[in-house]
């Protein structure tokens, strides 16, 4: 969950011809690096006669022993089938997967995200006919609804899934107990998130670096999206084919993002976020955020923070994004049974155990129970159940196959216009509506 599954960094504000044409040779470099790096693959030996290679590519991960583990167990099982397991870095992961699928060597095995989905479809196997006929083998009830539905496009499985992320509020318990602010409970609204956050604000002194009552994440749409989605505003029509970011709801979800530092004065001004803010303890609490941090937030000795729902918008608590990350397998593999046989051991319910105890949240109702069962008191975060509990009001990002171009190349510059100050929330739904519109009407010129 698919930045498939990470906080995913937009553009910067403003870019100079002269970045911008360096960072296109940065870019071209680095998708000519990847034709070569895979090139080598040619020279590699062929597998033992009788045996059928597949070639999973996966970017380096914490869980990388794991992988490797998982890789040699199956082949144990499956003495017929050699899997090639390979590591790039992270952040480059789905370009060189685009550059080896344009060369006709895309991996059988494929990580992605449903924030990837629509991107990805055109190189998914729909996997459906398989998981509805294994779907006792892979447990697939065990899976929470919500879950399933990320990994789903129009009702057709493409991936099993293998982390996730869900918005929630994080806080800093300290903080909140030296300023006498009760800690956040389940009926939190956005007025009650205001009114604390500026009982948490502490100004910055000679002796003394301050405290911001709240954060806000810049150059993303992960935020400020969820203010829109919890005032009834959306993106999109159901279709697809209009922006309705200029709706009422959706400037009023834009404004609250705004106002959280030019009004409210709870939240740095843009640009001037305290680096690692919840870390060091300068931010008392945090919106949206990704369970990916929890292992970094752990490793803080003295950090005392835990987790709530979302407080409740003008709409309701439905909005904060759900992201799912997980496998699937390349649609033009030459062994789809063993490449599916691979996928189901590499994500079965021992190994969501293991995931799970190594600080991430459960995919599974049957893993969620040991979750819960297992947590001790001085365990962060505490209230895990709150992370499921949220999970019901979470939505996945909008299904449409150019979202994320739409997003940081659109609407995102506008976005971080606004919180300088520069446009009205008004004049940031009108621009970005106009250029999304635009921008559509070229693959539909008849809806101009």
């Amino acid at each position: 969950m698919s930045a498939p599954v990470g906080a995913r960094p937009g553009f910067p504000i403003s870019m100079s011809p002269r970045i911008r044409d360096l960072l296109t040779w940065l870019v071209l470099l680095a998708l000519t690096a990847a034709g070569f790096w895979w090139a080598a693959k040619d020279h590699e030996p062929p597998p033992a006669p009788g045996r059928k290679l597949l070639t999973w590519v996966h970017f380096v991960s914490p869980f990388r022993d794991l992988h490797e583990r998982a890789v040699a167990e199956f082949q144990q099982l499956h003495p017929d089938i050699e899997v090639r397991l390979i590591f790039v870095p992270r952040n480059e992961y789905h370009m060189k997967f685009k550059t080896l699928a344009a060369a006709g060597q895309a991996p059988d095995l494929i990580f992605t995200g449903d924030v990837w989905m629509s991107y990805m479809l055109p190189f998914l196997l729909d996997l459906t006919p398989l998981a509805e006929r294994d779907a006792v083998e892979i447990g697939l009830d065990d899976y929470f609804p919500e879950f399933r539905s990320a990994i789903q496009q129009e009702g057709r499985y493409y991936l099993l899934p293998d982390n996730m992320n869900v918005a929630l509020l994080y806080y800093n318990r300290r903080l909140f107990r030296e300023a006498g602010v009760a800690e956040p409970t389940a009926d939190w609204t956005w007025d009650d998130f205001v009114q604390a956050g500026k009982a948490l604000t502490r100004p910055a002194t000679a002796d003394d670096p301050g405290v911001w009552g709240c954060g806000r994440i810049e150059g993303w749409w992960g935020e400020w999206l969820t203010y829109v989605r919890q005032a009834g505003g959306t993106v999109f029509t159901p279709d697809g084919r209009r922006c309705v970011l200029d709706s009422p709801e959706a400037i009023a979800g834009l404004r609250f993002f705004q106002d959280l530092a030019l009004r409210h004065r709870i939240s740095p001004p843009a640009g001037y976020l305290p680096p690692n803010g919840f870390v060091n303890e300068r931010l008392a609490m945090l919106m949206v955020g990704h369970v990916d941090f929890w292992a970094n937030f752990n490793q803080m000795p003295g950090l005392d923070w835990d987790i709530q729902l979302l407080p409740v918008g003008p709409a309701g608590r439905t909005g904060g994004e759900i992201a799912v990350g997980g496998y699937g397998i390349y649609k033009d593999t030459a062994h789809p049974e063993e490449a599916w046989a691979l996928l189901k051991y590499i994500t079965r319910r021992e190994t969501a155990v293991e995931i799970m105890r190594r600080g991430h949240v459960a995919l599974r109702r049957s893993v969620a129970e040991l979750q819960l069962s297992e947590r001790q008191p001085r365990a962060r975060p505490q209230n895990i159940a709150a992370a499921f509990g949220q999970s019901k009001y979470a939505l996945p990002i909008p299904r449409h196959p150019h979202f994320i171009e739409i997003m940081l190349q659109i609407v995102q510059p506008e976005v971080d216009r606004m919180i300088m100050g520069e446009l009205t929330p008004e004049e940031t739904a009108r621009r970005a509506t106009a250029g999304v519109n635009a921008f559509l009407a070229t693959f539909d010129p008849s809806d101009s």
